[in-house]
Formats: structure tokens, C-alpha cells, sequence
């Protein structure tokens, strides 16, 4: 299905906040809902932090090579594009793709996986340690400060739906932090008009048809522009990725971390070697050992054209024609593992290079010493000395803390809000011999 989708996005329903909002419909301002909320994430703390932290090389190696904060802009790019061609608001496309990283904790997935395990005492009962989309929404909801009025940046229905990459549950874990889910459970999706699976009746949701043009365009990005930095950063030989050891290690890369793709599990090499051979073609000028930075882009921009322009939207069975649960979007499965694939390059030989593995180990390292330090910190009266190595903001939070789980979950997110090189200073302040001023900024 092409063209507009026969929907209302701006329907009470889908528009509404969680509270008031003074700024919406004020005179003179003829911006859509979406649009604020797009305004609202950009001018947020979170989303300034995202400038310092990893997307696959640290934050900080080079200007020229992404991080956190570009690769969410060009998710919001592709995403507004996917969206034009289906007639679906672009503005609540780019709101839901700049918010949709906001959760991620230093040092990226390294980070994430740290804190997780760090978390994991604590999981039963809080529902999830630390995952960084129940983050995102966590951030948006509760941590990231509008007004004295109300928690968080009050965003639209739509807007926290379009965000909600696994409202089913990750990994046999909820989709949201226990409070959280408790709280707004209700709000978010058990409202009259909206599919009868919800998590009222114990059902998991599906994802709204913004969040699944979303998550496309992030694959979309992170498959194709990371890959871009790797070759600029000179980590990948364009003529190397032929070779049979890198066919066979691509393969069985994706079989392990694309199995949830139609035919993934069961990827012959013959298939890895015909989307390489095409990827090098394109890059290959003839003459240069490494292609130039406008050929990369080049080619790089023709993929993201092919993968944008191949996606069809169809209405969803069994759910309400008036629901943003009412549609799929749908891209060939070829494509799908075409994308795969080229995010395998990344997944295997990016960052399993040396030099980001000991970057990955370092990020390990810091994260896991941070929380455990401040995790002490926590555990004593507020009055102690001990206590004084966190924030007034924390501080003040542990007053209300009913439990060492609770005290867990403010700790860590102080510790998933740190860009890398906060948590790195910060990290030397407290363990290393060679300290700086323990007055500079962070």
C-alpha cells in the first residue's frame, strides 16, 4: 500500500498528553502537536548529551565520525522520508527517531550491557535492570525536567507509542520499568479507541506503525552509515570483505543476531558473498586501494534510496481501523537480509577490531566501578561524607527511596545520563592517583 494512509493522526486521542501543556495551541504558534514535541526533545539535556556518547567509535576519536546525537538526527531524516511516501505525519516520525536513543548510557551498547549486569540483583523486583529503550521512555516520562509542574517532557500519545521498540518485552523481560508500567500502563495504551491487546487485559501490544518506520530507518542507519565510519576511520578494506573468511564470518553473524528475519537462520554463504561482491563493486573505482570520501557517499546515499523506497505499508489484522495499531510496515524479506548483512560487516568487523575491543573493555570498566562506588555511596545516611560523591538532585531522590532497589535505580540513572567523557573523569576522580581539579566540570 502507497500513498496517504487513511488515518487521523491528529485526533484528541493520539495528541493527548499525560498533562496540561500551557505552550499547546497558544496564540501564534501554528505548529502541529508532533512538531512540539520534536522541539521539546531537541532542546532537552538528553538530547545534548547524546553529542558525547558512542555510537560505535568513541565519542570524541575524530570530528568527522559519528556519534549518539548525528546517527539519531539521520534516523529522524530517513524517518520523515519513509513516512512522506505513506502519508504519515512526517513531524511525529522525526519526534519519535530524535527521542529513540535518548536512553542509551555511556559507551553505548558496552555501556548498556554493564549497567544491565550491574542492575541485574535488582531486576525482579523492578521488572528490568537497565535497558536502554524502557530508558528512553523513562527520560521523556519522569527524569527530564520542562516545568515545576509536572515530571518529565510531556510529550504526546503518539509521540511515547512511536518510541516503544519492544512493547512486548525484551528478552523475556517487560517492555518498561516496573513503576513506569504501573503508572502509565493505563494511560498509554488502555484508552477507548485502541486495540483491545493491550497490557490491561496481560496481552503485549503491538508496535504502532510510527514506531515500526522507526526502527526501520534506525537498521536503515546503522547498517549503512556506521559502515561509512568504519571505512573512513580505515578499520575495513572494501576489497577484503569478499574474502572467504569474511563471507563465512558475516554469515554466521547474521544468522545469530538477525534470526528473527524470514530465512536468516538458514543464510548460505553464496548469499553474503553476492551482497559483499555488490557492496565492493560500487565502492571499487578501479585504482584506489580505498574509495573516496564522496564515493562512499555516493553509494552509500544509493542504498539508503533503495531501502527507503522499497517499503509498502498494509493494514494489520484484528485491530481497530482507527488505531495506530491498525498498520505494517512491510519490507521484502531480500532487503531485509540485504540490511542484515551490511549491519553484520559492522557487527563483526567493526567492532570486533582490536582497537574498539579494548575500548569496549574500558567502558566495561568504568561503568561497572561507577556504579558500585556510587551504589556504596547510596547505602549510607545522606548525612555521611560518603554520600557527598553524588548529586544534590540524587541526593534529594534517595530521601524518598524505599528500598535498596529503588536506591539502585536512582544510582543508575545518574550513571546512564554521563556522556563518556563524563564518566571517564569522573571514573579517574575517584580511583586514579593522577587526579585533576576536583573542581573542574564534569
Amino acid at each position: 500500500m502507497t500513498g496517504a494512509v487513511p488515518f487521523d493522526w491528529f485526533s484528541p486521542l493520539h495528541t493527548a498528553r499525560r498533562y496540561p501543556s500551557e505552550s499547546s495551541g497558544a496564540e501564534g504558534d501554528l505548529r502541529d502537536p508532533y512538531e512540539r514535541d520534536r522541539a521539546r526533545i531537541i532542546h532537552s539535556g538528553a538530547f545534548r548529551r547524546l553529542q558525547g556518547k558512542s555510537q560505535i567509535f568513541a565519542a570524541g576519536w575524530s570530528g568527522y565520525l559519528r556519534t549518539r546525537v548525528t546517527h539519531a538526527m539521520e534516523v529522524a531524516q530517513i524517518a520523515r522520508a519513509i513516512a512522506s511516501n505513506h502519508g504519515l505525519p512526517g513531524s511525529l516520525a522525526e519526534a519519535a527517531a530524535l527521542a529513540h536513543d535518548l536512553g542509551h548510557p555511556p559507551f553505548g551498547h558496552n555501556g548498556e550491557e554493564a549497567l544491565n549486569t550491574c542492575m541485574a540483583p535488582y531486576a525482579a523486583e523492578l521488572g528490568v535492570g537497565f535497558e536502554g529503550n524502557a530508558q528512553t521512555y523513562r527520560i521523556l516520562t519522569r527524569l527530564e525536567p520542562l516545568t515545576t509542574r509536572h515530571p518529565g517532557v510531556n510529550v504526546t500519545r503518539a509521540t511515547l507509542q512511536g518510541i516503544l521498540k519492544y512493547p512486548g518485552g525484551k528478552d523475556g523481560h517487560p517492555a518498561l520499568y516496573a513503576d513506569d508500567a504501573h503508572d502509565d500502563a493505563g494511560w498509554l495504551y488502555g484508552q477507548p479507541g485502541t486495540p483491545d491487546r493491550t497490557p490491561v487485559n496481560d496481552t503485549p501490544p503491538p508496535r504502532s506503525i510510527i514506531c515500526q518506520v522507526m526502527d526501520w530507518a534506525d537498521d536503515i542507519a546503522y547498517s549503512l552509515h556506521d559502515l561509512e565510519d568504519g571505512l573512513s576511520a580505515r578499520l575495513l578494506n572494501h576489497r577484503s570483505l569478499v574474502t572467504p573468511e569474511v563471507v563465512w564470518r558475516v554469515t554466521q553473524r547474521v544468522r545469530r543476531s538477525a534470526a528473527h528475519l524470514p530465512g536468516a537462520s538458514s543464510l548460505d554463504e553464496a548469499t553474503v558473498q553476492a551482497v559483499l561482491g555488490d557492496l565492493t563493486r560500487r565502492l571499487d573505482d578501479g585504482y584506489s586501494l580505498t574509495p573516496g570520501t564522496a564515493r562512499v557517499r555516493e553509494v552509500m546515499g544509493g542504498y539508503v534510496r533503495h531501502f527507503v523506497t522499497a517499503t509498502r505499508i498494509k493494514p494489520a489484522p484484528h485491530h481497530d481501523p482507527g488505531s495506530a495499531f491498525a498498520f505494517t510496515l512491510l519490507a521484502p524479506s531480500a532487503l531485509q537480509l540485504e540490511c542484515a548483512v551490511l549491519k553484520g560487516i559492522t557487527q563483526e568487523l567493526i567492532l570486533r577490531d582490536q582497537r574498539t575491543g579494548v575500548y569496549a573493555r574500558q567502558a566495561v570498566r568504568i561503568v561497572t566501578d561507577l556504579f558500585g562506588v556510587l551504589m556504596d555511596a547510596a547505602s549510607h545516611d545522606l548525612d555521611d561524607i560518603r554520600a557527598a560523591i553524588l548529586p544534590d538532585d540524587t541526593r534529594r531522590q534517595l530521601h524518598l527511596a524505599a528500598s535498596e532497589a529503588e536506591r539502585a535505580r536512582l544510582v543508575c540513572d545518574f550513571v546512564s545520563g554521563m556522556t563518556d567523557s563524563q564518566a571517564s573523569q569522573y571514573h579517574e576522580r575517584l580511583f586514579s592517583a593522577r587526579q585533576s581539579s576536583p573542581f573542574a566540570p564534569l
